[in-house]
């Protein structure tokens, strides 16, 4: 091997090796808590939401035969709106369900 592609060679390495530390150090540790607070006011929402569905499934009134569904689409909403922040996590349905 030539000189110059010992030099090279090197070179690749050591930026190899330099490289990718910096590059995993560089990602961010993806969590619910870290999408929430990059969410803070449809996290808000989400939880206004909620406490909204427990209401109306306390409420002792059907509201006229509205009340299933409406506490249908609200869940459907909160579901939605929390897919929609945990996007980046990869999460299936019932995880983006359970998650608080």
């Amino acid at each position: 091997m030539t000189n110059y592609k010992a030099k090279a060679l090197a070179g690749l390495i050591f930026i190899g090796l330099t490289v990718q530390p910096v590059m995993a150090m560089a990602a961010p540790q993806l969590t619910l808590k870290s999408e929430e607070a990059g969410h803070q006011r449809i996290m808000k929402t989400v939880r206004d939401m909620e406490d909204l569905e427990r209401t109306l499934r306390a409420a002792p009134d059907d509201f006229g035969g509205n009340k299933a569904k409406a506490i249908e689409d609200l869940h459907q909403a909160i579901h939605s709106l929390k897919k929609a922040v945990y996007y980046r996590l990869h999460l299936d349905d019932a995880a983006i369900d359970r998650a608080q």
